[in-house]
């Protein structure tokens, strides 16, 4: 009972510190419309967005990174696959790997491309096996 009683008067206060330090802070806006089913990804302390549908716009292959330290954004190489949303996209090391998705809600890809931020390419691989689809999931865990 002693340590249920100690425990209930310190856990507020803990609750009061942790809460104060997880605040949310507005940064830079894209400088386009709003867009949804977009492809992300962060390499070297620097987030990459692109694809996706802009409001009221349709489909898009454009591409940006996002510079904490900055607060800026920069439009980038347009991604080379065409446009596209509901696509998936993760980061292995220094390089950005998007793939799959669907254009204009018609077609289905299976395709695969690396993006170089340094060189600001985008570099066609081997497409996924199996069927073409959309809003799959991906995830990396020791580098594969």
């Amino acid at each position: 009972m002693r340590k249920l009683l100690l425990l209930s008067l310190i856990t507020p206060f803990h609750f009061a510190q942790i809460f104060a330090q997880n605040t949310w802070t507005q940064k830079a806006s894209m400088p386009t419309v709003g867009r949804h089913t977009a492809v992300s990804f962060a390499i070297a302390g620097k987030g990459y967005l692109g694809t996706g549908v802009l409001a009221n716009i349709g489909y898009t292959d454009d591409f940006w990174e996002y510079d904490p330290i900055t607060d800026s954004w920069t439009q980038k190489t347009n991604f080379p696959g065409g446009i596209r949303a509901f696509a998936t996209g993760f980061a292995i090391g220094s390089k950005g790997y998007l793939g799959t998705g669907t254009s204009t809600g018609l077609d289905l890809f299976n395709d695969f491309w690396e993006y170089d931020p340094i060189a600001n390419s985008w570099t066609q691989k081997a497409n996924l096996g199996g069927q073409q689809r959309a809003a799959a999931t991906s995830f990396v865990i020791g580098g594969k």
